[in-house]
């Protein structure tokens, strides 16, 4: 049985919203994670004092939630605008929503650790995007 074509995309500014405030969202979560387990890592480590530590989990929390929630916003609207740009295959907006997303990590070693987490967070939306039942390919 031939598939029907797909309806053309319109680019809507609540398409845009939508993705990047998910994109926002699931980064804060992932990057206040990451922030709560390097602090603890910091702690049990020796390189903290237990009155300090309070400070520096939130320090360390807030970073990481800005970085990870930066990056993840910027691939969600940058795969969604390609989407709509009339670009159909995933491998070329994953790929270039993920490079222009990770630029700014390359710039500092101390940037780069977040790497890792937010390659994670590419990797989970990829399979929920194109290969997870029900997937709707966006």
């Amino acid at each position: 049985m031939p598939q029907t074509p797909k309806p053309p995309k319109t680019v809507t500014f609540e398409e845009f919203w939508r993705r990047a405030v998910f994109g926002i969202i699931c980064g804060t979560v992932t990057g206040f994670t990451v922030g709560a387990v390097d602090a603890y890592k910091l702690f049990k480590g020796g390189t903290v004092k237990q009155t300090d530590l309070p400070r520096v989990a939130f320090h360390e929390m807030g970073r990481s939630a800005v970085i990870v929630a930066g990056f993840f916003g910027i691939y969600q609207t940058v795969k969604t605008g390609l989407g709509f740009a009339g670009v159909d295959y995933p491998e070329v907006k994953v790929g270039t929503a993920t490079m222009v997303g990770a630029a700014p990590l390359s710039i500092t070693p101390g940037l780069r650790r977040y790497v890792p987490y937010c390659l994670t967070l590419v990797a989970v939306d990829t399979y929920h995007s194109y290969f997870a039942p029900g997937a709707d390919g966006r």
